[in-house]
């Protein structure tokens, strides 16, 4: 016993040393920025070099600021709707994509197209096809006699930046529940079916419920993304209408490059980052939780 003891003890530290330098790298490239924007954020800031000790006065400034809860509002709007346009489509996806039918290779290799576009260019592709005077969803909706122009309404537009977005994270969470699809043994849903269950009944019992680690891991991913979204509504709207699609990290963008305020900017940059530290620890509890609970169950 003590041997084994020994041995796993030499085991973890080898495995240390293996993990090392990729450990350094990482808090190269993660903790120390993040410990300079936290350390900004207490500070008044100029791009002058000029620094001052300004306690949470950022942060008081902040939340008391009108655009700001505003940009907040905005986010959550956008990270909910985000969150369950893709993964919902996705998971449609995954499922129309797992049964069997002539094609069913080249529809699996488009899948990954969308998520393959950088979200810059996602934009542009979504603001082309809405555009007003010479998008092509007027040129189908003029053979109805219709019009729309989406992008100068601030209802539309956050709509079309909820879809633009969600369609290209759609692709990725799709492959996810495609893979987990893949691990379900063809006799449960063929026993299923000798039971005479209907499609419904199968896919609420059987096919949600094995699913269930994969779904928390594609809502952890889909929700970060959504809160972090900046490049697609940059591109597509950059903010407008008014403010009516400017997310947290537009009111960063114009804090930091626009105004030139650093310490505004860093508080802004952590109150973002503290949302989705909180909703990912909470993710990942949910995640153990319900690898336990399939753990126990099998």
């Amino acid at each position: 016993m003590a041997a084994k003891s020994v041995r796993a003890r030499a085991d973890a530290r080898f495995g240390l040393v293996l993990a090392a330098p990729a450990l350094v790298f990482v808090l190269g490239l993660v903790a120390w920025p993040a410990i300079r924007t936290t350390i900004y954020s207490l500070q008044k800031v100029t791009f002058a070099g000029q620094e001052r000790w300004a306690g949470l006065a950022n942060f008081k400034t902040l939340f008391a600021d009108e655009q700001f809860r505003h940009a907040l509002t905005t986010t959550v709007l956008y990270a909910v709707g985000f969150l369950l346009v893709s993964t919902l489509l996705g998971l449609a996806f995954a499922l129309l994509l797992n049964t069997g039918f002539r094609g069913q290779w080249l529809a699996r290799s488009l899948l990954i197209v969308p998520w393959a576009c950088p979200w810059v260019m996602v934009g542009m592709i979504w603001k082309w096809f809405v555009d007003g005077e010479v998008g092509a969803l007027n040129g189908v909706l003029a053979v109805f006699g219709l019009h729309a122009a989406p992008l100068s309404d601030t209802t539309g537009a956050l709509i079309v930046a909820i879809l633009a977005g969600a369609w290209r994270q759609a692709s990725f969470t799709g492959l996810l529940f495609l893979a987990g699809l893949q691990t379900i043994p063809r006799e449960l849903p063929e026993a299923a079916m000798v039971d005479g269950t209907n499609a419904w009944q199968r896919l609420r019992h059987l096919t949600l419920p094995w699913l269930r680690p994969v779904i928390v891991v594609v809502v952890i991913i889909n929700t970060i993304f959504g809160f972090m979204q900046f490049d697609t509504i940059w591109a597509l709207t950059q903010g407008g209408p008014g403010d009516a699609t400017s997310v947290l990290s537009i009111y960063l963008y114009q804090q930091l490059f626009v105004y030139t305020n650093t310490g505004l900017g860093s508080a802004t940059a952590v109150v973002l980052g503290g949302i989705a530290l909180v909703l990912g620890f909470v993710f990942v509890k949910l995640l153990y939780r319900s690898s336990t609970i399939t753990e126990g169950v099998e």
